[in-house]
């Protein structure tokens, strides 16, 4: 098996390209390299991997990217709320028109699947748990385009299957690590600051470390003929947080850290998200939770592994991007 795998060199997609050829499986990777130019290196030298520097909104590019694998696993987006508001063009841009041709260039070329990765963000502010069935109420370009696209795909599906997968809010260490998420975020501020403020402290969110998510997406391509054309909320019960018990978690493993609570922000997002579908097609489990991810992030800073926490490669918002 062979695999395309857009954003191939990001936060999430440089971990599911270590596990797929963990697993034997072979991997093409799209990365304009946004961030970290390394990334790439890493597997260089390994004859199952494949590297393309391009812009995946670059469609003549498309054609050879497909020709010779099975699957896609289109990760490549500008990611977060913050980010989209930024790059509002871009957004629009990589999100849903590169999607869009993409899939329609994998129906073209009759390829075995396309996953898709889409946000548990599209719920907005849930009441009670929220499915794979309820409504979708984006409060964000980012989500908007990952809805639309998630739309189209399920209406023109018919000559190639497809998973969408709405992710949790992802966590943890990376070989492109980032500390504009919630939980590595909240731990880098406790570590440099002794210090946290947080709005809507009792809001929920669902978490899912980096590690945890790479792997069920690998399950997932290798149950593809059970799990295809299905929409999956990506995730573990179990593992929605309110933002002040990630915060608890935080000041377990760093002492003294004050927290303030503000009156006003910018994110309404509130959701609870439920897994059980997830779970009853595959038999996934996590081996990381929010405080042992807490812990891992202290001991690397600890260590002095990484020291220069701004510069920007660590934050979507402020993307290198190539000339």
């Amino acid at each position: 098996m062979k695999l395309l795998i857009t954003g191939g060199a990001g936060y999430i997609g440089s971990t599911i390209a270590n596990i797929a050829l963990q697993n034997h499986i072979q991997v093409k990777v799209i990365d304009c390299l946004w961030f970290n130019q390394q990334i790439p290196l890493i597997h260089y030298s390994n004859p199952n991997y494949e590297f393309i520097k391009g812009d995946i909104c670059d469609t003549s590019l498309h054609e050879s990217l497909l020709a010779d694998v099975d699957m896609v696993i289109h990760c490549a987006a500008v990611v977060g709320d913050p980010a989209s508001k930024l790059f509002p063009e871009l957004t629009q841009k990589i999100n849903y028109d590169a999607s869009i041709a993409l899939f329609n260039r994998a129906v073209a070329k009759q390829k075995k699947g396309f996953i898709f990765f889409s946000t548990c963000s599209n719920y907005g502010v849930a009441q009670g748990m929220a499915t794979e069935d309820s409504d979708l109420k984006p409060l964000s370009l980012y989500a908007e385009t990952k809805v639309h696209t998630e739309q189209y795909i399920i209406e023109n599906h018919q000559e190639l299957d497809y998973i969408i997968c709405r992710l949790s809010t992802v966590y943890g260490l990376s070989p492109r690590m980032r500390f504009d998420l919630t939980v590595n975020d909240f731990t880098l501020n406790a570590f440099r600051k002794k210090y946290l403020d947080i709005f809507l402290p009792e809001s929920y969110r669902p978490y899912i470390h980096v590690f945890d998510l790479a792997s069920t997406i690998i399950q997932l391509v290798l149950n593809f003929d059970k799990v295809k054309n299905n929409v999956f909320n990506l995730g573990f019960n179990g593992e929605n947080y309110m933002k002040i018990e990630i915060a608890d978690a935080v000041q377990k493993h760093i002492a003294r850290v004050k927290v303030d609570i503000l009156k006003e922000g910018g994110d309404l997002r509130d959701y609870k998200v439920d897994f059980s579908k997830l779970k009853s097609f595959l038999d996934a489990k996590n081996i990381f939770t929010v405080e042992k991810s807490v812990a891992e992030i202290v001991a690397v800073l600890d260590s002095k592994i990484i020291t220069d926490f701004d510069n920007p490669v660590y934050y979507n918002t402020t993307p290198f991007i190539p000339a």
